[in-house]
């Protein structure tokens, strides 16, 4: 086999959320638990990091991984999905996992594959957990693919458990209440793991919290101030723990914010249980000129003449803290090109959109992307400016055509939409 025909296979022979949605996952942890049990368990090899919620949680896990490797340690990053490469998923060190790895992983494998027939999400977590242990790493960083319960990551041991906050998405399979979504995301604490919640949400908090003493609260120790932000970069005053120190990151928007506590505090325990001395330089890795993983699609700059943002924002919370930052910024006119996946509650995102961008509409390459006709139906209900095109290409033409030099070009609505 060919790194093309092990790609196809995943992609095309067994089922996968990107392809399939919710048909496609897997209640419970029985595949899971086979394949590593096959595998002769390589997630106990090394300490783990579990980052879940319902936003934040790929940047947050960049970030944790940036720490840690500026600490020098070897730190593995496992998170989803990508948006060029299969191997964005797998990581260590900032380096893609193997090309050769990925073909013997499936080919050395194939019995229990077809014997079992896990899904997509099963049998990748499956390979970052083998990969990490082949490449001796120190610790794991394991983002949680949906919910956290039932996901396949949660057969891990975790050191520090880190959630960022919980939001409306994925109703239909973690249900209806903010409650009911939490108490889905909390499956991931274990009894002797740190856990830290990232944002303080007091209607929700007692979920995690109650009978959890031991546990931490990120909000209460430590204290964000910005110094200066750009469209680029924002510079941080950090105070923590008797500490106080800056830092530039490339990400510059209030989300990101938000998500700072949680990197810190997650990646000062970890530090602590590695016996790192611990220093206001120990968090350096989350600066823009320390960053060895950079993660894509989250308030990406692509280009400047025109200015081009892209942002995998794909829910109601999401959309909610990209349009509040677009808003600090005065731009003549924003276009908005916008298409997603049909499970998403589009009414209600719809409800929030802004009235003066000028939106166009396209579909994701995806059998699971909403029609532009649909869409359309949405817009037209809440009186949305817009004009839709087939292809994504034909919709960067026609804005690369009209923006002029203090518009904007904004990409959102799916990560699969930017890929």
């Amino acid at each position: 086999m060919t790194y093309s025909d092990v790609i196809d296979f995943l992609f095309n022979s067994i089922n996968s959320y990107q392809n399939k949605g919710s048909q496609a996952i897997r209640p419970g942890l029985n595949n899971i638990t086979s394949l590593c049990d096959h595998l002769n368990n390589p997630q106990n090899s090394y300490k783990i990091v579990h980052v879940g919620g319902t936003n934040g949680k790929g940047s947050s896990s960049y970030g944790i991984s940036n720490i840690c490797i500026e600490n020098k340690l070897s730190v593995g990053l496992f998170t989803s999905p990508h948006i060029y490469d299969f191997r964005e998923r797998i990581q260590v060190n900032g380096k893609p996992v193997d090309k050769a790895f990925i073909i013997d992983f499936v080919k050395s494998n194939k019995k229990i594959i077809d014997k079992i027939s896990p899904s997509f999400f099963e049998l990748t977590t499956a390979m970052a957990f083998k990969y990490f242990q082949q490449k001796s790493v120190d610790l794991a960083v394991i983002e949680v693919g949906l919910g956290g319960r039932l996901d396949s990551t949660n057969i891990v041991n975790s050191d520090v458990v880190l959630i960022t906050n919980i939001g409306f998405d994925h109703q239909e399979i973690l249900g209806d209440s903010l409650d009911d979504i939490a108490k889905e995301k909390a499956g991931i604490i274990k009894e002797k793991s740190i856990f830290i919640k990232g944002e303080r949400q007091d209607e929700i908090d007692h979920i995690f919290f109650e009978n959890k003493q031991k546990h931490l609260k990120s909000w209460e120790s430590l204290k964000v101030k910005t110094l200066k932000k750009d469209i680029e970069t924002r510079e941080f005053e950090i105070n923590f723990k008797k500490m106080k120190f800056r830092l530039n990151v490339s990400n510059p928007t209030n989300y990101y914010k938000k998500n700072i506590p949680g990197i810190i505090v997650a990646s000062y325990h970890i530090l602590k249980i590695f016996n790192k001395d611990i220093n206001s330089n120990s968090f350096n890795g989350i600066n823009k000129a320390h960053e060895v993983n950079k993660i894509m699609s989250r308030w990406d700059v692509i280009s400047k003449k025109p200015l081009i943002i892209a942002d995998g924002c794909h829910n109601k919370p999401s959309f909610e803290i990209v349009i509040e930052e677009i808003n600090t910024y005065k731009f003549s006119n924003v276009f908005f090109i916008i298409g997603g996946m049909k499970e998403k509650n589009w009414s209600e995102i719809c409800k929030i959109l802004p009235h003066q961008y000028n939106y166009i509409i396209t579909q994701p390459n995806n059998e699971r992307a909403l029609s532009t006709d649909k869409f359309k139906k949405q817009f037209d209900k809440n009186k949305l400016n817009y004009i839709s095109f087939s292809s994504f290409q034909t919709s960067m033409n026609y804005c690369k055509k009209n923006a002029k030099k203090n518009d904007l070009i904004f990409i959102g609505g799916s990560l699969f939409m930017l890929s």
